[in-house]
């Protein structure tokens, strides 16, 4: 090779390194972000038609669904679902996933019940309409118990490896999903929507399952005595990361709770349009990630062994992801909105603006959490989410003012928030690397 061209290699090594790119995380994570993508763009690409079917107060309420659904999937299984990739020996990890299931489907159960007793105090204290029907109240601890199921399951297929059969489970949910909610917007289903994602979500399960069988799961492992020893191996989990998962949980769920409460279900309504776009890297890219970092630091970490290397590439793509969303939305919002969904949305258009600044810290955020679960640094984890979740709640103080003024301190709360928590992740990771240098 000559200098000249020696010399040019170097330039381009210098200024983007091509060769992370080759990275094993990366090819890993790249199988689940297809597979998401494949999944999601079925919803995403219905979107225009379901708002064109479906008005911005049945949005307003399915989103409240979701948000309560989402709330209460944190406790399903009391965190234990985040220790199945951890353990060396698959014994260990096939009695923490029995472990789950059992408390999640235990704990909806007890939802449920409260849900029978306390159904109409629940619709008035969420300010849904007069006629909102109880039914579909009880709907929302099956939502939770199948949603639980499936992270259960897929956590259990993550620690062997097995993206490509995770995708596929992503795939059969968005697709019966997406063919309920066409047929129910057809009928004129006010609550299609809720009934579909029940549909999408018990195809996730029988998916999840069949997958799961096909690549080994003995459930001869399980035994009451090692159930009892996983329980009071890992309580950790549940001591001190449930109440704080479930804070950080309420802090993304609770604004359209509130905005829904505060101001009206077709202002939710508008919220969640803005909140779904706003949330596709998130959905695409984001949980994928953090999931093949889960395996794969913890992974390192437990031989002790440095894992810069595996993060390098990630920060490039998802700090340029961020970048493009932002100038997008800036640039092109209200009339994005316009254009894909109707004018009867523009609203979405114009508070997408301010709120992109905070969805897209989020998501570059969001894509490392994991390293909190794969270096055991679940206390400080817990303390960077009470901080979250008392600042969100602060938003109560500011439930009088106009809904374009109340976006933007949720949007500064967020910042804020986010920049903490990724301030916290460099120290611990510069600390670890410090002391692989050392060693």
């Amino acid at each position: 090779m000559s200098p000249t061209s020696f010399s040019k290699v170097n330039i381009k090594t210098k200024y983007f390194p091509f060769h992370l790119l080759r990275s094993e995380l990366l090819r890993s994570a790249s199988v689940l972000i297809s597979g998401t993508i494949a999944a999601q763009l079925i919803s995403i690409l219905l979107q225009p038609v379901l708002r064109r079917l479906f008005t911005p107060e049945s949005f307003g309420i399915y989103s409240v669904y979701l948000s309560l659904v989402g709330m209460i999937l944190i406790l399903c299984s009391l965190r234990y679902d985040d220790t199945i990739v951890l353990p060396k020996s698959d014994k260990e990890s096939t009695n923490l996933l029995a472990l789950s299931l059992i408390i999640n489907f235990f704990f909806n159960l007890s939802i449920l019940l409260i849900v029978i007793i306390l159904g109409r105090r629940i619709i008035s204290f969420l300010n849904l309409p007069k006629n909102f029907p109880v039914s579909i109240l009880y709907i929302i601890p099956l939502g939770a118990f199948l949603f639980s199921t499936c992270q259960s399951l897929n956590s259990w297929l993550i620690r062997r490896r097995k993206y490509f059969s995770i995708s596929v489970n992503k795939l059969a949910r968005r697709s019966s999903e997406g063919v309920a909610q066409i047929s129910f917007a057809l009928i004129k289903s006010f609550n299609g929507l809720i009934y579909s994602d029940i549909i999408g979500q018990t195809a996730n399960v029988l998916t999840v399952a069949f997958q799961t069988k096909k690549n080994e799961l003995n459930l001869k492992l399980v035994s009451i005595i090692k159930l009892k020893y996983v329980f009071r191996k890992y309580a950790e989990f549940p001591k001190f990361n449930l109440i704080p998962a479930f804070m950080s949980s309420c802090s993304y769920l609770l604004p359209p709770i509130f905005i829904n409460k505060f101001y009206s279900p077709e202002t939710a309504g508008f919220f969640d349009l803005s909140k779904l776009l706003l949330s596709i890297p998130l959905a695409f890219i984001a949980s994928s990630i953090s999931s093949v970092l889960l395996q794969r630091i913890s992974e390192r970490f437990n031989k002790k062994e440095s894992f810069l290397t595996e993060l390098k590439p990630i920060l490039y793509i998802v700090g340029l992801i961020a970048i493009i969303e932002i100038s997008t939305i800036i640039l092109f919002g209200e009339d994005l909105f316009k254009i894909v969904f109707g004018s009867q949305w523009i609203t979405s258009g114009k508070i997408s603006k301010i709120m992109v600044w905070s969805f897209a810290f989020n998501f570059i955020a969001s894509s490392f959490t994991s390293i909190f679960v794969s270096m055991r640094r679940i206390r400080t984890y817990s303390i960077w989410q009470f901080v979250y979740f008392v600042s969100i709640l602060s938003l109560l103080l500011f439930r009088h003012l106009p809904f374009t003024d109340f976006i933007k301190i949720y949007v500064s709360i967020e910042l804020f928030c986010y920049f903490l928590v990724t301030l916290i992740m460099f120290l611990m990771v510069y600390q670890y690397e410090s002391a692989m240098l050392k060693s």
